[in-house]
């Protein structure tokens, strides 16, 4: 469950807050989620199950 002070773009800016600093606020919100989406693709690769192929198929060995 997100609440919404969680869910950081439902917030609303004041309407009292200058200009520039909602601009900036909101780049950095947008910037933070980008990096959580950034990160939850990552992790998702690394986790992925991979294909279990073997070793020596395609390589050939020395002769001994």
């Amino acid at each position: 469950m997100t609440l919404l002070s969680q869910d950081l773009s439902r917030e609303r800016i004041p309407a009292t807050v200058p200009e520039d600093l909602a601009a900036r606020v909101r780049a950095l919100r947008r910037a933070r989620r980008d990096a959580q989406t950034r990160a939850s693709r990552v992790r998702r690769v690394l986790l992925a199950p991979t294909a279990r192929t073997d070793r020596t198929e395609g390589h050939s060995r020395p002769a001994r």
